[in-house]
């Protein structure tokens, strides 16, 4: 297994991981679960330059900033992340969307110690020093953490365990916390686990063909692959997910990630009425 591959296992698996792994887990009375400070924060000091071991992010912003465009700047934004790794999303979010002092962010990630990329939980806290004062953590299990918040939120990012039953759990828990016309975002939609490799080239005659029904064979390749590891990627928990979503959502993007916008609410006599 590739380091790279490794990494992400670690990152993609946050909820897969032996209850051991969370020995190691920092819980600092100053940005482990604090409640938020309504006064004005002290001012932050000199930050020094991020510092970055992969960039698993970068090539999503132009979409971020379409599907964030309405939120920018607003007063009062709460935003969820599932899967926080070294901050690089958070950190994102926080410079370009988060931007107004009374704006707040719940990290929620194992933040322990990873046999590749070491104490990761450290380079998160320094990534985004500046900050601080808007962030709290959730160390552990996305499962545990998302007990422990409280919606509603704007923006919920969800990265955390990249299996179909991670997505699904992960989605089901956190979608009642998000606003009426909040965003939620799913990582690694179309993502398929490193060691199986990248989807294999057809001959000429297949691309043409993909291209003629207004496809890519880089897509159907992908899809393909997906389809014989179901289970093992977000694709079928997502899908799932907005299956039983129908009617509640709009869809703003799919591709490597998705995105949708919550457009209504459950009724609460729903229940009574059909039971």
């Amino acid at each position: 297994m590739s380091a790279h591959e490794s990494a992400h296992s670690h990152i993609t698996l946050r909820d897969h991981q032996p209850r051991s792994a969370l020995a190691g887990s920092v819980e600092s009375p100053d940005r482990t679960c604090p409640p938020y400070s309504m006064t004005s924060p002290s001012p932050a000091p000199a930050a020094q330059a991020p510092q970055f071991s992969e960039n698993w992010f970068e090539h999503n912003i132009p979409h971020w900033e379409r599907w964030l465009a309405d939120l920018r700047g607003k007063r009062g934004l709460r935003a969820l992340e599932i899967g926080s790794f070294e901050g690089r999303s958070t950190l994102w979010l926080c410079e370009h969307i988060l931007t107004a002092d009374d704006s707040r962010i719940d990290c929620l990630d194992l933040f322990a110690t990873d046999p590749v990329y070491g104490d990761y939980h450290a380079r998160f806290r320094a990534n985004t020093a500046a900050h601080a004062h808007r962030i709290r953590e959730f160390p552990g299990y996305s499962f545990d953490g998302l007990r422990k918040v409280e919606g509603e939120y704007d923006i919920v990012y969800i990265d955390g365990w990249h299996s179909a039953f991670g997505a699904l759990a992960d989605g089901v828990m956190s979608w009642p916390l998000l606003k009426i016309g909040g965003v939620m975002i799913f990582d690694d939609y179309m993502w398929v686990p490193l060691k199986y490799g990248k989807p294999k080239k057809p001959n000429r005659l297949a691309r043409l063909w993909a291209k003629l029904r207004g496809s890519h064979w880089r897509q159907e390749a992908l899809l393909k692959q997906i389809r014989g590891m179901p289970t093992e990627t977000p694709k079928l928990g997502v899908d799932g997910l907005l299956a039983t979503l129908e009617g509640h959502y709009e869809l703003l993007g799919s591709g490597h990630q998705l995105a949708v916008r919550k457009i209504r609410g459950f009724d609460q006599g729903q229940v009574g009425h059909d039971t």
